[in-house]
């Protein structure tokens, strides 16, 4: 396993049970667009929920398809996800560790695949949302929802995100996830929605368990950032940076 994915797991090992209860993993207006999206009739009979952490998009893919497939590279998620589903008595998803990169699943078997706020820990997102083209059924859907970059804070972001977590590979921008969606295969690409999430940086930080002089050091290249940047990221200009501004896009893939 390369570096990359080592730190990945070693993260969410540590950080598991803070993303059972995040509300930007747990809730989210999002999760029910994943539904509207789905639901169709009859329902699709298979799904895929890539990286599927502690089980947040498979719970809410759980209503709306006959069975799902919560796939995750880190067995304590996958722990956790097991924990809750049984708790909530949900018993149409199945749990498999696996890479995204590389999914143990032959082609075509899956109507629809899912990728929520987990891309950016890819190393070759470009190759993972080819593998999930692979293992769709023609016409089948991949619906990406993940957190992009605006441009003019394009490394900035980045910069900042990798101190926060070490795990974090690369936020794209808008066009960034659009072309690597379209370089995997797919027919059509269509970006359906874009929206802003506010986050409290010092409950962001802690959830990730960054360490106090990496925190330091992000909040340092905030404050430095010329104003036109920090006005992209910060809710609030310095002295108080207490929220930052994620930008998410939804797109849909046809096979």
């Amino acid at each position: 396993m390369d570096d990359t994915k080592g730190k990945v797991k070693k993260q969410f090992k540590q950080s598991g049970s803070d993303y059972r209860h995040s509300a930007i993993h747990a809730k989210g207006r999002d999760l029910e667009w994943i539904v509207e999206e789905v639901e169709t009739s009859p329902p699709p009979l298979l799904a895929l929920d890539i990286a599927t952490g502690t089980g947040h998009t498979a719970f809410a893919l759980s209503r709306c398809v006959g069975r799902v497939v919560g796939l995750d590279l880190t067995p304590e998620m996958l722990r956790i996800a097991a924990e809750e589903a049984n708790r909530r008595g949900i018993d149409n998803v199945t749990w498999a560790e696996g890479d995204a990169e590389s999914l143990p699943f032959p082609d075509r078997l899956f109507d629809v695949v899912t990728c929520r706020i987990a891309a950016h820990h890819f190393p070759r997102a470009e190759q993972a949302f080819a593998e999930a083209r692979r293992v769709l059924v023609p016409g089948g859907r991949m619906i990406l929802i993940d957190n992009y970059a605006p441009e003019e804070a394009d490394a900035l972001l980045n910069r900042v995100e990798t101190l926060r977590d070490p795990s974090h590979f690369r936020v794209h921008t808008l066009s960034g996830w659009t072309r690597l969606l379209q370089q995997a295969g797919f027919s059509t690409v269509t970006l359906l929605r874009r929206w802003k999430t506010p986050v409290v940086l010092e409950e962001w930080f802690q959830r990730a368990k960054t360490r106090a002089e990496h925190r330091k050091a992000a909040i340092r290249l905030l404050s430095e950032a010329p104003q036109p940047v920090r006005d992209r990221v910060l809710c609030r200009p310095f002295p108080e940076p207490d929220q930052l501004i994620l930008r998410k896009g939804m797109w849909i893939a046809t096979r």
